[in-house]
């Protein structure tokens, strides 16, 4: 199947299911918040341990780990709003659906996302694990980093962020088989996560986790410093994944036939 068709097929399902089922659709959309909560939670878990035994390599460890998350999204069929932007943007930029139903099905997955991984975090706060948590633990540190940046840097570094993280995505459609979509997925997410990069739904992930696990929690942890961090990072990943990979393709494959995906 060609990029367009797969790219059609998927908007066009998308769309259906939350004009058709639209409790199916929260649900498919609160799993992909679980699932790469879960992610994120395995990441840190395992990244703290390396931190102890190899100060530095923490944060490594996390970057190589947090492509499960998107991985279990893409085989598992559930719905990540980052990824939706890429799809909504391919389906409005060749006119099979409107902005507008575009735009409105990503603020519904982003919603979603968002109630999945509280309850993921709501649940691990309670753990043995990331129960009361220390504040130099790496799911806090990593927050407190995302929440002190500068508002225009984060917006860049959002972009990029979800520029990378649709690479993988689109990778993941040619992939043949679940092997090889692994292979493409792990190696393109760690390089964003290494990167230090600003994707929403990961910080939904990342801080919900550091709120209801931390026995403590750092100054910048606040409403007006989440929901800045959040707002900024939304828009700043609609225009990388959705324009500059959803819409750029989208073009790319409008062009002569023998060039097209």
């Amino acid at each position: 199947m060609s990029l367009n068709e797969s790219a059609a097929a998927g908007t066009a399902k998308k769309v259906a299911l939350l004009e058709k089922s639209p409790a199916r659709f929260a649900a498919r959309s609160t799993l992909g918040g679980v699932y790469l909560a879960i992610g994120t939670a395995f990441a840190g878990a395992v990244g703290q341990a390396v931190e102890q035994l190899a100060p530095g390599l923490g944060s490594v460890t996390f970057a190589m780990l947090f492509g499960l998350g998107l991985f279990a999204i893409v085989i598992l069929g559930a719905d990540l709003a980052t990824g939706n932007m890429m799809f909504m943007a391919y389906g409005a930029t060749t006119k099979q659906i409107s902005w507008g139903k575009a735009i409105w099905l990503v603020v519904v997955t982003t919603f979603f996302n968002l109630v999945g991984a509280v309850i993921f975090a709501a649940g691990m706060g309670m753990s043995a694990k990331l129960g009361g948590i220390p504040i130099d633990h790496l799911l806090v540190t990593l927050s407190e980093g995302k929440l002190g940046k500068d508002p225009a840097g984060m917006f860049v570094e959002a972009m990029l962020a979800n520029f990378v993280v649709n690479m993988a995505i689109v990778g993941a459609m040619f992939a043949k088989d679940i092997v090889s979509k692994f292979v493409v997925i792990l190696p393109i997410i760690a390089a964003f996560v290494g990167l230090g990069l600003e994707h929403v739904i990961a910080n939904f992930c990342l801080m919900t986790l550091a709120i209801f696990g931390a026995a403590e929690l750092p100054a910048v942890f606040d409403f007006a410093h989440i929901a800045l961090n959040w707002s900024i990072v939304w828009v700043g990943n609609f225009v990388g994944g959705g324009l500059l990979i959803g819409s750029l393709y989208a073009w790319l494959n409008s062009g002569p036939e023998e060039y097209r995906d």
